[in-house]
């Protein structure tokens, strides 16, 4: 079962940097709930909402890759870094050298029953995600 939500979650990313949003419905749970950082802090519910969230994300989006997914049950730790590459100013070769630098990271909790994704729980780092399953300490 582990594998299988995996798999789930591996196809929601996929899907969501396609922008395909009739995958990513197929995938939620209709009374899906998405929890900010702070406990208690839920910031959507249903599906709809989820989905339009995830729309206004996805407009200007930057690179986004994922970097740790993690199952523990029921439940997937999911861990993305946000980059982009800007030009260097000073340079004005056309093939001219690119930096990459982080923007920001993501990391977070989905819970999955009956193949659907009921829940997103945001972590402020994927060490707080892994102590939440129980894998705190597991990986470096």
């Amino acid at each position: 079962m582990s594998q299988e939500n995996i798999d789930l979650v591996l196809a929601g990313y996929q899907a969501f940097l396609a922008g395909d949003f009739d995958v990513l419905s197929d995938l939620l749970d209709e009374e899906v709930e998405w929890y900010g950082p702070e406990a208690g802090d839920r910031e959507v519910a249903r599906r709809e909402t989820v989905l339009e969230l995830l729309a206004d994300r996805l407009d200007g989006l930057p690179r986004v890759v994922l970097e740790r997914c993690v199952a523990a049950g029921d439940r997937v730790v999911v861990y993305f870094r946000a980059s982009e590459v800007e030009a260097d100013p000073t340079d004005d070769r056309p093939l001219q050298t690119r930096r990459s630098y982080t923007i920001g990271r993501y990391a977070g909790v989905i819970t999955i029953r009956g193949g659907k994704v009921v829940r997103i729980q945001d972590y402020p780092h994927v060490h707080a995600a892994l102590d939440a399953v129980g894998l705190a300490g597991e990986f470096s």
